[in-house]
């Protein structure tokens, strides 16, 4: 199989001048989570809605409102593409190699569509392969920790979500975009006290309750069906009702890269 027989052939651009929150409109408008970015037409870079979350949620930051802010002061330009008739295994290897979760296809330097993990888990539905061989390490945290911790926890070992556990139980998860939605709603009400509520913000107050997880035993198979009809990019792992790792998108491309 070829990355043009499964790409997304109808990509959303952005110009690199362009306000953030158009960028953020634009990928609430057409339900995604990245809009490939250009520059007087010619392809410029990525931005993710991860990417904004992470510039907004630096303290550094704290005070900057998203609509002060341009595509480009944000965007990736470490742009990696890959070529319409390639494999899936070789554009498995560049997400892999290179830690990311989408690849514009270009072909001849024109942009032909896009190619992400999302697109990898609707190939890998019916795979068998363990999930056991893909869980990944959990970071849990409790209720009653701060925000900013959890997000120190995310940017330390480059994760985009924790568990929260509550005596042992899973009680909630919170991911990075539940950190951004945080933080906009506090940047909507800009005032002196900002970074001193922002940093006494709880995790129990902006986290995720109604967590799905998958046990231990489940396949790869299992795993692409739920993130695609709950449209999640990852889950807790349990065995016997305890946490035992995480699964994530970002793991598909070690499926195909193992040949299975």
């Amino acid at each position: 199989m070829q990355v043009k027989d499964i790409m997304v052939k109808d990509v959303v651009t952005l110009e690199k001048g362009r306000k953030l929150t158009d960028a953020t409109s634009l990928m609430k408008k057409n339900r995604i989570s990245r809009v490939v970015v250009t520059d007087n037409g010619n392809l410029y870079g990525i931005l993710t809605k991860t990417d904004i979350v992470r510039h907004m949620g630096s303290l550094s930051h704290g005070s900057v409102l998203p609509s002060t802010l341009r595509v480009s002061s944000v965007a990736s330009s470490e742009l990696v593409t890959i070529e319409s008739d390639a494999s899936l295994k070789e554009a498995a290897k560049l997400l892999y190699n290179k830690g990311i979760s989408s690849l514009p296809v270009v072909d001849d330097g024109q942009l032909k569509g896009i190619l992400t993990t999302t697109d990898l888990a609707r190939t890998l539905r019916d795979s068998q392969q363990p999930i056991e061989d893909i869980v990944t390490k959990p970071y849990p945290v409790g209720p009653e920790d701060r925000v900013v911790h959890a997000r120190r926890v995310m940017l330390d070992n480059d994760v985009d979500r924790v568990v929260v556990l509550e005596e042992g139980r899973i009680v909630g998860i919170l991911t990075e975009r539940d950190v951004g939605a945080a933080l906009e709603a506090f940047k909507k009400d800009a005032d002196r006290y900002q970074s001193s509520r922002i940093r006494q913000l709880k995790i129990g107050d902006v986290m995720t309750r109604d967590v799905v997880s998958l046990d231990i035993s489940a396949r790869v198979g299992d795993f692409c069906k739920l993130l695609l009809d709950k449209r999640i990019s990852g889950v807790p792992v349990t065995r016997e009702g305890k946490l035992v790792g995480m699964v994530t998108k970002k793991e598909l491309p070690k499926v195909l890269l193992k040949g299975s």
